[in-house]
């Protein structure tokens, strides 16, 4: 019964040390083993930036939409209907000894100017006004030059009661008031049609009065754009 109890322990001290030994072969074989190859290094260069940096223009700045104007510009029709009489209604009147006209009017003075190539060009030298309140004065005639003035006119059919009278007014003039009220001393314009020696008056209906829708004036002006 010795010998039997022996046996067992002694059994059991070998199964003990065998499991003990398959424990620690199982450790060794599943822990990581140390890796053989090197880590691996990039053989491409750096990516760079697929933006490119902007390359200096070869172009050269666009030129300005704005046109030149031309030297001369549009020409307009100059009213002009009488020589030397600041005394009528509605009209255009040159003045190349006298201005004569009155307070009711627009005096524009014109002396002669230089611009190259071209003739009949004259530069404003004094302007006054007096359309809406009557305090225009006359100025002096340039040498050289002239003086232009005009007026309105009145309306008589519409102011008198029994509709009595001459209308002085006309397309014609209200045109040519609505272009001279932008011209400014300094301005330069080239004239077309005046005979400033003569002292023929520009039309071509002389026998159609000058208040009358139906008259025509052939003189010109045109603005110089230097």
């Amino acid at each position: 019964m010795k010998k039997l109890s022996l046996l067992l322990a002694a059994l059991m001290i070998f199964c003990c040390f065998a499991l003990a030994s398959c424990g620690e072969e199982e450790a060794t074989s599943s822990s990581p083993e140390a890796s053989s190859t090197a880590p691996a290094t990039s053989s491409e260069a750096p990516a760079t930036s697929s933006e490119e940096e902007p390359e200096a223009s070869s172009e050269e700045p666009a030129e300005s939409s704005e046109e030149e104007l031309p030297l001369v510009g549009e020409a307009e029709m100059f009213w002009v209907t009488h020589f030397n009489d600041g005394s009528s209604e509605g009209a255009g009147a040159i003045f190349t000894e006298t201005d004569t006209a009155g307070g009711w009017w627009i005096h524009v003075a014109f002396a002669p100017a230089q611009v190259e190539d071209l003739e009949n060009v004259y530069e404003i030298v004094e302007i006054t006004n007096g359309l809406s309140d009557g305090s225009a004065t006359t100025v002096a005639v340039p040498e050289g030059g002239f003086v232009w003035a005009i007026n309105t006119g009145n309306n008589y059919p519409a102011i008198n009661p029994d509709g009595s009278g001459i209308d002085y007014t006309s397309p014609n003039c209200n045109g040519m008031i609505a272009s001279a009220q932008l011209w400014r001393v300094g301005d330069k314009i080239q004239f077309a049609g005046l005979d400033l020696e003569n002292l023929t008056v520009p039309t071509e209906t002389a026998d159609t009065m000058w208040y009358d829708d139906a008259y025509v004036c052939t003189a010109t002006w045109a603005p110089i754009n230097d």
